[in-house]
């Protein structure tokens, strides 16, 4: 007598209801025997072991493969100490863990952490190239590159807005250069007044003690 989990009703149901129905052998009662798995069954069983391996299995790739990519964006965020143009790579690694079959409770909540300390930095960023915008309209052009050339954060504008802050870094860069410029040559052109100056003082003393010297020799004369 075999039994199957696909009709619904167990050897056992069956042997319940013909005891009940009065079933006997030689006087006694008719007891159920040991239930005989069918093929059907064992295929059953079987497919539900391999679903559960292979869950099994892919559990742990997956969480093998969310560490390994969570490693990777994390060694970005270290490089970001001594660099700190890798705060993009940094967000585009964490953007890229959406992807990922599993993460954990704590990983999601380092991604969060990070994804919004890039978004912080974009945000100061933009402040800031409002303002240089906002010295530029006004003519103060002198300020706006110098605001440019202090900023010392990661670049993280996006399209047009991008274009337009690496065009003001070389232009603050050139700008740098010519004041340099402009303040060595009025270094050099102070002292040269003050050599001058020098000069002419050393002269006019020089001849005032010729004069003197000359007033006293016509004195004892």
């Amino acid at each position: 007598m075999g039994f199957s989990f696909l009709n619904g009703k167990s050897p056992f149901d069956e042997a319940e209801e013909r005891l009940e129905a009065g079933e006997t052998v030689n006087g006694k009662p008719k007891m159920p025997k040991a239930p005989v798995m069918g093929w059907q069954d064992g295929v059953f069983l079987l497919v539900i072991i391999g679903l559960v391996i292979g869950g099994y299995q892919y559990y742990q790739y997956a969480k093998k493969k969310s560490a390994d990519a969570f490693a990777a964006c994390d060694a970005l965020y270290v490089a970001t100490e001594s660099d700190v143009a890798k705060f993009a790579e940094v967000e585009v690694c964490y953007e890229a863990t959406w992807d990922l079959g599993f993460v954990s409770d704590s990983l999601e909540v380092v991604r969060q952490n990070r994804i919004g300390e890039v978004e912080d930095l974009r945000n100061a960023q933009k402040d800031l190239y409002d303002a240089v915008n906002a010295d530029l309209t006004k003519g103060d052009s002198a300020t706006a590159l110098k605001k440019v050339s202090a900023y010392t954060g990661p670049v993280l504008l996006y399209g047009g807005a991008k274009e337009d802050w690496e065009s003001l870094v070389k232009a603050a860069a050139e700008f740098e250069v010519a004041e340099a410029a402009r303040i060595a040559a009025e270094k050099a052109a102070k002292e040269e007044a003050e050599r001058l100056a020098a000069e002419e003082a050393a002269k006019a003393e020089a001849e005032k003690a010729a004069k003197s010297k000359k007033k006293g020799r016509k004195a004892k004369k």
